[in-house]
């Protein structure tokens, strides 16, 4: 028998933060397929679940998944 850890998450609104969090999420990124930072971000959704907070979407550049984590003190709420 296989046991899978399944971590059960939701998504959370984006679109409220504020324009500065929302430009500093979507420009501080690294992409792992160019292998660069601050590339940049396009269709951003944000998750958070029990063990952690973060922020998925495409590299603007190659269109690969982007997914930046989300610290405590990085966010303000």
């Amino acid at each position: 028998m296989t046991l899978e850890n399944v971590e059960t998450y939701q998504e959370v609104d984006f679109s409220s933060r504020s324009e500065e969090e929302k430009n500093d999420f979507l420009s501080m990124t690294w992409c792992n397929q160019c292998g660069e930072m601050d590339l940049g971000m396009v269709e951003p959704k944000e998750y958070v679940s029990e063990a952690r907070h973060w922020i998925e979407g495409r590299c603007k550049v190659c269109y690969a998944e982007v997914i930046t984590e989300i610290q405590e003190g990085d966010d303000i709420e």
